[in-house]
């Protein structure tokens, strides 16, 4: 150890000679190193490290499968008889998402909220910070209204979480009394927002509640319990509830069970992207370390004459192994304080990118395990570093080096250009890879959407069951809401929607056409709920038929538009006009008319079927005001309008339907800017390198060269010969690195959008893009050795 800790102290003397060496290297190494660590700060969140529940491991979510509809929502009857199955569960609860709003502050608010069963805490495993969990007796038709809240929520309404144990929230209309107070920072993480209300929820096991499809539901499996047995206990309860409601609804028998990972499920769509981006910063760590090396090698020529010297006084090659790594971990330790330094500001700026609620839920930060792994990243560095360097001084010869020889007649080094080989393949798969998240965004950019986004707000309104119990008085209220809206200034059309385009919600339910086979696998269609206005407030195209009108109002006979993908999925060779379908076997709605496709989930999800029907016959609770206007209303003008009809209605703020497009394409946006960064990075550290070993082999080739022009050869006949090697290196970067981006982003595919792994304009692109900036790296450095005087060479050899 004290010889190791003289070779570090004279390694660190020997790096402070030479400033703009150390700087140089301790920047790249630095910026490479704190990329990885916020990386893998995001890993560790999303992936590694258990979610702040105890036992997390054994908190699973289940799905209902459907054949046709893919993995949806459990209905509550079905819910109910999994919370039986005791063998496989220590608990199973439920719970689904909803809005409130509270009254009694300056202004009302809509807060969002979750309708949760009593047992859901202890499922969790969470105790409130303040109060009391649900019991069974709050969730009894009849008991008094009883809510937890958030400590966001009770700070701001009563200063503190104790002090807000026990008082009352006007909810909807309704004196809540407030039950407990949940910990700070409290999520599930599958919410883009904060839930700020939990309410008890009973749930409806009678027959006709079978076929809703609306409740998440997370189960806690008992200690040695695997997850797949766990699904078939599930699978068997809802057998057998099958089995006794068979004649209520068939359609039900073709129902599976799907069970996954709570972590997994809140965090999986996160999980492409970051471990996209962790494996372009891995690459830019590995060109980086190529370039470190390059430099050290580069460094390591003008110090060889010193070396054979302490050689030949008796240094043996352990000890020549022992300076080279103590000098590699001195420039690592450095470039790991800068990335740590690095570190500390990406990490909070990636983490502001994700969701509130799965930020609190995961929240990436330095934890000992992410300065763990920082540390072990130096520490290969400094190993990798030091070997080469160990490797290329154990190549020299003594005598040539003792000589005192001049010059030299064109000494290659293989390991130089071997690393310039390995930076090009990498920038290159970097490269590709953000060209090809360039074509998707171009593609995202010009998908038909099916509506006019641009130029239209919404408003976001809850009509409480308190104030609005029926669906008449729902009905009456969206039309004196469209009514009061429609006449502000600068309004052109107004319609009202249960939800919004691309807004993150939809509902479903299994449909059945009036003379087909009800036997057969069922399939599902998306219904949404419109006043006429709203398809001229979109510009959703009309295709055939007619639009709903005012006419088609409570009492009159049940009418519905579909959509273009609902005729091809349920009314094939038929006409749709004067088809009917039911999702209830009660109710029969009668097809009017026919619009176009419209992308309502989001924008890479292909049109799903669906139909239209009349807020004027249905009535729900939730609305949205779409408003096209020039100019478009403001916030004080549309609150007002909302409190002429009923001063209770919060309006909390207005939505560019426009600034939902965009964040549909927030995660392809946010993987590309950071890739382009990265790649970017990776494009200059392979420039540098070609750069420093064209400067490197022109110094080496000097009398060469100069003899070459005494012979008549020109400065483009020298260029030309510089040049000629690094097209080879190029040339075989290209061999590999082209397969290896197409092999990557074939990993990477669902991250892409209207482009294959293998677009043949971006590899060429990329390729051209590699091929030109390396050319134009060794370029600068031949023009300029092209022009030394032939004859000062000589004369100085």
């Amino acid at each position: 150890m004290e010889v190791f800790l003289r070779d570090a102290r004279f390694a660190w003397r020997g790096l402070r000679r030479t400033p703009s060496f150390t700087l140089a290297v301790v920047l790249t190494l630095g910026l490479a190193l704190g990329a990885n660590t916020v990386i893998f700060s995001m890993v560790h969140a999303l992936v590694l490290r258990p979610l702040p529940f105890p036992q997390s491991g054994d908190l699973v979510r289940l799905y209902c499968n459907q054949p046709s509809g893919g993995v949806g929502s459990v209905s509550q009857p079905e819910a109910a008889a999994w919370a039986e199955e005791a063998q496989a569960f220590s608990g199973v609860m439920s719970f689904h998402y909803t809005f409130v709003n509270r009254t009694g502050g300056e202004l009302p608010e809509r807060l969002l909220a979750a309708r949760i069963t009593p047992n859901f805490l202890s499922v969790v495993g969470v105790a409130p910070a303040a109060g009391r969990a649900f019991t069974p007796e709050d969730a009894l038709p009849g008991a008094a209204s009883s809510a937890l809240i958030s400590n966001g929520l009770a700070t701001r309404v009563f200063t503190s979480a104790a002090a807000a144990a026990d008082q009352t929230l006007w909810l909807d209309g309704t004196s809540v009394r407030v039950a407990g107070v949940l910990p700070p920072g409290f999520a599930l993480g599958d919410s883009s927002r904060e839930v700020e209300v939990w309410l008890p929820l009973h749930l409806d096991t009678s027959s006709e509640a079978q076929g809703n499809h609306m409740l998440s539901v997370m189960g806690r499996l008992k200690p040695g319990v695997p997850m797949e047995s766990a699904r078939q206990a599930a699978l068997r309860r809802s057998a057998m509830l099958r089995g006794t409601r068979e004649s209520s609804d068939a359609t039900e028998s073709a129902h599976t069970v799907h069970a996954l990972a709570w972590q997994e499920d809140v965090t999986g769509r996160a999980r492409g992207v970051v471990f996209a981006l962790w494996g372009a910063a891995a690459f830019v760590l590995l060109i980086a370390c190529a370039n470190v090396a390059n430099l050290m090698l580069a460094r390591a020529m003008h110090r060889r004459r010193e070396g054979a010297i302490r050689t030949a006084l008796g240094a043996s090659v352990g000890r020549r192994v022992s300076e080279a790594l103590a000098e590699s971990l001195l420039l690592s330790l450095l470039g790991g304080v800068v990335g740590l330094l690095l570190a500390l500001w990406g990490t909070d700026a990636l983490s502001a990118l994700l969701p509130t609620a799965l930020r609190n839920l995961a929240p990436p930060t330095l934890h000992l395990p992410v300065l763990l792994f920082t540390a072990g990243l130096c520490g290969a560095v400094a190993v990798l570093l030091g070997l080469v360097r160990a490797l290329d001084s154990s190549r020299a010869s003594l005598l040539p080096l003792l000589g005192g020889g001049h010059g030299s007649t064109g000494a290659r080094h293989p390991l130089r250009s071997g690393l310039v080989v390995v930076q090009l393949t990498l920038a290159l798969v970097l490269l590709t890879g953000a060209g090809l998240l360039v074509r998707t965004l171009a593609h995202l950019s010009s998908v038909d959407l099916g509506f006019h986004a641009e130029g239209v707000v919404s408003a976001a309104v809850q009509l409480p069951a308190q104030r609005y119990p029926d669906e008449a008085s729902r009905i009456r209220a969206a039309h004196r809401l469209e009514e009061a809206v429609a006449a502000l200034p600068g309004v052109q059309s107004v319609g009202v929607q249960r939800e919004l385009h691309l807004g993150g919600s939809t509902t479903s339910s299994t449909v059945t056409v009036e003379g087909t086979d009800a036997t057969g696998v069922p399939r599902s269609a998306e219904h949404r709920v419109v006043s006429p206005g709203a398809f001229e407030a979109l510009g959703v195209p009309l295709k055939t038929g007619r639009l709903l009108a005012s006419t088609d109002a409570w009492g009159s006979a049940p009418v519905a538009v579909v959509n273009e993908a609902f005729v091809r999925s349920f009314l094939a060779g038929r006409e749709p006009l004067g088809s009917r379908f039911t999702i209830d076997r009660e109710t029969w709605w009668t097809v009017v008319g026919v619009v176009g496709d419209v992308r309502h989930r989001e924008l890479t999800a292909a049109p799903a079927p669906a139909f239209y029907w009349p807020v004027a016959q249905v009535g729900p609770p939730q609305l949205y005001l779409l408003m096209r206007g020039t100019p478009a209303p403001t916030l004080a003008q549309v609150r007002e309008a909302v409190h002429g009809v009923d001063s209770e209605l919060p309006v909390p703020a207005l939505e560019q339907l426009g600034s939902l497009v965009a964040r549909s394409r927030q995660r392809h946006e946010l993987l590309l800017a950071l890739l382009s960064a990265l790649s970017g990075l990776a494009l200059v550290l392979a420039a540098l390198g070609i750069w420093g070993v064209v400067s490197y082999g022109i110094t080496q080739r000097t009398r060469e060269l100069s003899i070459r022009r005494a012979l008549g050869a020109t400065e483009r006949n020298l260029v030309r010969l510089v040049v000629g090697s690094v097209g080879r290196m190029l040339g075989i970067a290209l061999l590999v690195g082209l397969p290896a981006a197409v092999g990557l982003a074939q990993v990477a595919r669902s991250l892409l959008y209207g482009v294959t792994p293998a677009d043949i304009p971006t590899l060429l692109g990329c390729a051209a893009l590699l091929g030109t900036v390396g050319l134009v790296a060794a370029w600068l450095p031949a023009r300029r050795a092209a022009k030394v005087d032939p004859g000062l060479t000589l004369r100085a050899e």
